[in-house]
Order: C-alpha cells, then structure tokens, then sequence
C-alpha cells in the first residue's frame, strides 16, 4: 500500500525536490587552480581564441597541463600571487604550423621523474618517558609532536604507551627516478588533485599494504599522505603484458563548487493512473516492470537526500510517461525540460531515442538495453556498458594474465553465441603468445568430454570460455570439467554471469574458480555501503533490490557531478567515479554516444565469496 500511494501521488506530479597565430609560441605550465580563463585574461585575449590554440584541452585543465600561449608576457595579476611572467614559466616552440607539438627538450625531462618523498625519523618510547622528556630530547614542541602523529590524540593528554611508535622529525627531500624503467615494469598512476589513498585502493582494487610496500620511497603513504605528481608503483606488469589504459587513469573526485540549485528530471515509467484502481498485492505480484521502476525511485530518493545533506540545494521533478511513452509528448510540451541540468530516464530505448530529439539536456538511460546499441544521439548516455564492451574487458586480462594455457571458446550454435566466440577468439589470437584457440560448437545440441580432454595434458592448465545464456549448453560443458586427467586444471569463465549460471550450483561454480566480467560489484563490509542498506531499510521495511542500488548510483553520481558546477559532459572528461556498487567511466564515441565502460572482473572463491580481479 505505500508503494501503491506513492504512485498515486507522483502521477502527473511536477515539485521541486581571437589572438591570430603567430610565428612563434611559447608553452606554458597550468598552475593548480588556474583556468583558461584566468590565463588569457593575463594575456590579453578571449578564451575562445586560446581554447583554439589549445583543441585538447579543456576549460579546466589539471595542474602541469602544457597548453600553448602566444609569445608575450603574462601580466602579473594582483589577484594571482603565483603568476609568473612568460620568462620564468615557458619555452619557445619554434614549430609555427603545430603550435601545440612538443620540443624535445621536453621530452628528454620526462625519462628522468623527479619527485618530493617525506622521511620521518621515529622514537619507540621505553619505559618511564614522558611527553615533556621527547620534546626535550628532540627539540619539538607539544604542538608539533601532536601534528606528526594524529592517530594519537591522548598525546594532547600525556599520555603515552611502553612500545608506541611516535614520529618526532621530519624531513623533506628530492628524488629523481627513472621513469621509462617504472612504467615498463609497474601498472602506474600519477597522483592528481584531491586523489586520497581510499581513492587509488578502491580504483585499483589493492590494499593499503600492498601500496607501502611496492613504494617506499613514499613512507608517507602509511599516513594516508599523497602529494600532487607522485609516480605510484600500483602492480607489477604481469608477463608480456603492456602498459594499459589502467595505468595512469583518472579517478573522478567529487567537489562541491556551486551556490545555486541543481535541476534535475525523472522520467519513468510510473503509470499511476492505470493502477488506482488494482490492489497494490496485485500490481507488484504480476509486474515485474512496477517493481523496478518503484525501486529505482526509492533508490534515487535515497541519493537525493544524500546531496542534500550536504548542503547542496536541489530541485527534482519527476514525471510519469505513462505506458510506453505515451504522456512525453504532454510533458516536453509543458515543462521546460532544456532547462534541467540532467534527465534521468526514460524506461524505454525507443522513448529515450524521442526525447532526444526533443530537448537539449543530457538524458541518462538508466538501466540496460538491447536496444541501446542504435542510440546516435551525443544527447543520450548510456548507464550501462554494451555486451561489446564486456568481451573487450574480458579478452584484455585474459591477454594480460595468460602463461601458456590452453585456451577453449564454447560457443552453442546461436547466431549471438558464435559472434561473441567468433570477437573473443579472434581477438586472443591477435597476441603475440597465443597460437592457438580451441572453438568448440555443440554436436547434435551436445559436446562430448572428449573435444576438451583428448587437448589436456597431464599437469596442464586451461581456460574455458563460454558465451552460452543457455542452461543445457552451459550445464554440458561445465559437466566436461569433472574428471580431467591427472593433475590437469581448468577454469571457466564467461562474458557475464548470466540466467544459466543462476541454475549451476554455487559450489561447483566455485570449483571451478568461475570468473565472469560484470558492471556491478560491492564490498558490503564497506561503511558507505551498510549505511545505504540501513537506510533502505529503515524507510522501505526491505533490503534494497539491484533496482534500488542502481537508482542510488545514477542519481547520485550525477547531482555531485553537476555539484561541481561543470556541464555533466565535461566532468565525464575527468575521470572514473565508483558508487556503491556502479562504475561509471564515461567514453564518447565520434558524433555519437556517451558510454559507460565501467566494469569489473570477478571470481568466485572456495568459501563462495567474490573476489574483484580487475
């Protein structure tokens, strides 16, 4: 019943919830904090004109940026007391055809990475120490023992502990490391504005630990310490794998920057006014499509109010489109929707693709479609990552984790099956340590034991790789992995974790180390995560439902992305974002879409747990 008034009382509901190029050029170094604006303010000229020297970049570049200015002095700005003339901050490019190329003196200074490292010299008091004693001893006052070690604040007290250690000095320095050597040896990622130790290890799927000791030139890391430009050691490059986008990826930090209300739309599928006249047992017994729109609502109420919290003042309307889209045409006629800085929502690809050609506004499509892949429109951005993108993630770490195994592609004699093998197989065999793959197509609607065991060695390793929805294809070739010969492995994976794998019984799918590409994955033990549950709870008497979770995540990633007080496409430009269980890593094809390629790699373990590979 309180969904059922909740229905009723959103339909039909609107509430506020040019510098010509010259002969030569300079290049000149983005200070933090330092837009285009405030550069070609100093220079003299419009922003326009210098975002045209510059096609790359954009209206907010990140600190040490290199963006090409006209050969003058910049005018000292009283403003700006870390403006620094032309002279001090550039060098001349003499290349007047490609202002933007790069000299080579430039590149000769990006072999060698210099950087500031902070060593700290320790003190393990003994027994019989005081406070006032170590300050003595090491010429410290209180005041500043307290700041070199925060997690003790009963220092403030004096008290002290046989055994603890306490830092008492420290020391700056710096370093110059080889940088071609690292990045051909580590998975890396250079520290960027507001990045934190919580953000890299999430990001990356590492631990702290793991951090401090692939970096110790960094021990600041063990006080959750990052500095602007740092060279992070992440993991080492596994054998024959390459450098990939990983390394060096930007992870999207989320900043507040705005003093005026965020406007936001809801478009779903609610179809109040068919209902109020159905009980609310019946409507959500026999309706799948209720259920998920009500719990993406719930979801997104959820993340609203969460944004809020914070201080941010928004405006949500929510409107009803009825069956299929049939109240869009009603609602683009009498709201202005252009104004609304994004839509979420509609349900339906078809209505999605209407509302496209109707407003201006980015329109985020909430959940997966088949159908998705015929969006054109720069308008439209797709929450959910296509299936092209899952085969594409999963062939790159089978290409960077493989060590010689023998590699299997089942297909089940669909046409969508044998296309995604087809992807998959061709794309394996395009490394330069894979010579063979193995395609193996159903017989007869079966797959004898033989086809995989007759190609396994005694002690041999090898992967399987199904691209089957369906249960008895699937359940065949999981049945060929009993009885392997002696000593011989194999492990099944598979493009996503779909309906035929919801009937394999979890154990036998972790006997076999399962692993599977997904968009969602969450850590339940994380503080962000139990609060939203309970918070679910406590309103809805239910735990929420991967609806619920998605509503959250796409409304929220969203409102503290326009919270920045950017356009939302160009903070798509600005990295990575994780939510409570979604990624949201925003590519734009050429004249086209917007598209989330944000995924996971996720194995089952023994104890059934999931573990995220990549």
């Amino acid at each position: 019943m309180k969904r059922i008034k909740l229905l009723v009382f959103l339909c039909g509901l609107t509430f506020a919830v040019s510098c010509g190029q010259q002969k030569r050029y300079v290049s000149y170094k983005v200070k933090e904090g330092e837009t285009i604006s405030d550069i070609a303010e100093r220079l003299s000229m419009q922003e326009d004109d210098l975002l045209r020297l510059n096609p790359d970049v954009s209206a907010t570049p990140k600190a040490n940026t290199i963006i090409v200015i006209p050969n003058q002095k910049i005018t000292k700005s009283s403003g700006n007391t870390n403006s620094e003339t032309t002279s001090e901050n550039s060098e001349v490019v003499e290349n007047t055809e490609n202002p933007t190329s790069s000299n080579t003196s430039e590149e000769d200074d990006n072999k060698t990475y210099k950087t500031v490292i902070v060593d700290y010299k320790t003190h393990t008091v003994q027994p019989g120490e005081t406070v006032y004693r170590l300050t003595k001893t090491y010429d410290i006052s209180k005041e500043e023992l307290l700041n070199l070690n925060p997690e003790f604040p009963d220092l403030r007290f004096n008290k002290l502990s046989v055994g603890q250690v306490l830092k008492v000095d420290k020391t700056e320095k710096e370093i110059s490391l080889n940088k071609e050597d690292i990045l051909k040896q580590f998975v890396t990622h250079e520290v960027k504005s507001k990045e934190t130790i919580f953000s890299l290890t999430r990001f990356y799927n590492i631990t702290k630990e793991d951090l401090i000791k692939l970096n110790p030139e960094y021990p600041g890391i063990v006080n959750n310490e990052l500095q602007i430009g740092q060279l992070i050691k992440i993991r080492p490059l596994n054998t024959n794998e390459e450098p990939s986008e990983e390394s060096n990826a930007a992870i999207y930090e989320d900043i507040i920057d705005i003093d005026k209300p965020l406007n936001i739309a809801l478009l779903l599928p609610f179809r109040a006014s068919e209902y109020d006249s159905i009980s609310s047992k019946d409507i959500f017994k026999k309706n799948r499509l209720a259920n998920m729109v009500t719990d993406f609502y719930m979801g997104a109420a959820i993340a609203i109010d969460s944004i809020k919290e914070q201080g941010i003042d928004v405006n949500v309307n929510v409107y009803d489109t009825g069956k299929k889209g049939a109240n869009l045409q009603n609602i683009v006629n009498n709201n202005d929707l252009d104004d609304m800085g994004a839509i979420i929502g509609p349900f339906y690809s078809d209505v999605a693709i209407t509302l496209s050609k109707e407003v201006n506004a980015p329109i985020i499509f909430p959940h997966y479609s088949s159908k998705q892949k015929s969006f054109s429109s720069s308008k439209l951005v797709k929450s959910t990552p296509d299936k092209e993108a899952y085969i594409s993630f999963l062939t790159e770490y089978l290409k960077d984790n493989f060590n010689g195994e023998t590699i299997f592609v089942v297909d089940d004699g669909t046409s969508k099956s044998k296309g995604y093998a087809s992807k998959i197989s061709s794309s394996l065999k395009r490394h330069d340590s894979i010579q063979k793959v193995v395609s193996i197509t159903p017989k007869d609607g079966y797959i004898k034991k033989e086809r995989f065991t007759d190609l396994m060695k005694p002690d041999s390793k090898s992967w399987v790789i199904l691209t089957s929805d369906n249960n008895v294809a699937v359940a065949n070739a999981l049945n060929s992995m009993i009885g392997l010969p002696e000593g011989a492995t194999a492990r099944v994976f598979s493009i996503e974790k779909n309906k035929a794998f919801d009937k394999i019984d979890n154990y036998k799918l972790a006997n076999i180390n399962f692993t599977y590409v997904t968009n969602t994955y969450s850590d339940n033990e994380e503080s962000f995560v139990r609060n939203f549950n309970k918070k679910y709870l406590e309103r809805n008497n239910a735990l929420p439902s991967d609806y619920s979770v998605r509503g959250f995540d796409i409304t929220y990633d969203v409102l503290i992305r326009l919270a920045s007080g950017k356009d939302l496409k160009d903070t798509f430009k600005e990295g990575v974002s994780f939510r409570l269980e979604n990624k949201f890593d925003y590519r734009k094809k050429l004249f086209g879409t917007y598209n989330n390629q944000g995924l996971y790699i996720v194995k089952f373990n023994p104890d059934l747990s999931l573990e995220r590979l990549k």
